[in-house]
């Protein structure tokens, strides 16, 4: 065998057996792997005995304290290695076929599908209580770093950056600070709209419109950590969004909004919190003309999460409005 082809085979086979390693569930996809390794046509690829397989698994376990980022390293590293070969086609006692490596792909793809999705609902799952949009149109002309830290002081959960009127370079700084503020708040920290934003400024997730980038290309620019959150006007919309694999559900408007441009979006009423919730397994949040005096009902529909913008960012005391919205939240969580 060619001396490059043979190094490529090597990694390839070492990736898998790490991979097997660490994808275990389901049971049917550690199989594909497993037999996806046992498949190549070489001896190194064989099955290790009891003792061998149980040193690489204590070998392994030492690698990192992420299991799930390596796993995704290695179909990263493993793509790269089918690469290298099929540019090299032409190389005398190529060991893997065209069908193997075809395979190859399915398999790497369900398995950084299963990874990366678990890895999301763990961020997703933190899209909880109070959410709150700092807009820059939107704060009285207060900076948007302060709005946001009195925001998350007063309980905010999950802050999202929307701004439509800075250039990028601008947006991506404030998009970094407010990230790194989130992280000291123990909160999470969206970026709207912007995809090469989130990416950079390492964000939790994204939200998109449903006039923005389409989710499965949002996909392809974002880290396999973070979350997509799409806003939805209709039931329609909604099994569209559950149908692109959306970590989160907005819903709205729930009740007549004038903020961020938003006063001609229809409103749709509590009554489709309940209905979304019968539909949809991650996190449903309600946004639009919510205010401290409606969370409640809001709540006692069923929404997981309230996301609000001039309720917090306009008022005279950002702190103290996020408090009581907060409160309110736990409160009517408390009476469901």
């Amino acid at each position: 065998m060619d001396p490059f082809v043979a190094v490529q085979v090597q990694s390839i086979i070492e990736d898998l057996r790490l991979l097997e390693a660490f994808v275990t569930a389901p049971l049917g996809l550690h199989s594909d792997i497993r037999m996806l390794r046992q498949s190549v046509p070489l001896p190194e690829a064989a099955d290790l005995s009891h003792d061998e397989n149980r040193l690489r698994r204590a070998a392994y376990s030492k690698l990192s304290d992420d299991p799930a980022r390596l796993a995704l390293d290695m179909a990263g590293h493993l793509e790269a290695s089918l690469a290298v070969l099929e540019a090299s086609n032409g190389v005398a006692d190529q060991p893997l076929s065209a069908e193997w490596t075809e395979r190859a792909r399915r398999v790497l793809a369900r398995a950084v599908q299963r990874v990366a999705g678990d890895l999301r609902a763990e961020t997703a799952v933190r899209v909880r209580g109070l959410y709150v949009i700092v807009d820059p149109d939107a704060t009285n002309g207060r900076p948007v770093l302060e709005v946001a830290g009195l925001a998350l002081k007063g309980g905010a959960g999950v802050i999202q950056l929307r701004d439509k009127v800075h250039a990028t370079v601008d947006v991506l700084s404030m998009a970094r600070q407010l990230k790194a503020l989130c992280d000291d708040n123990g909160a999470l920290f969206i970026m709207n709209d912007e995809p090469a934003a989130a990416l950079a400024s390492e964000a939790h997730g994204l939200h998109v419109g449903q006039s923005d980038m389409p989710v499965g290309e949002v996909r392809r620019v974002l880290d396999h950590r973070q979350i997509v959150g799409r806003s939805n006007n209709s039931m329609d919309e909604v099994a569209d969004s559950l149908s692109l694999g959306v970590d989160y559900v907005a819903v709205g408007a729930i009740y007549p909004t004038v903020s961020v441009g938003k006063a001609e979006r229809p409103v749709v009423g509590v009554e489709m919190i309940g209905r979304v919730k019968q539909v949809a397994d991650q996190p449903v949040v309600a946004i639009g003309g919510i205010n401290v005096d409606n969370v409640a009902e809001v709540m006692r529909a069923g929404a997981d999460c309230v996301c609000v913008v001039s309720a917090v960012t306009t008022a005279l005391d950002p702190k103290s409005a996020a408090e009581a919205l907060a409160e309110a939240i736990i409160n009517a969580k408390n009476q469901v």
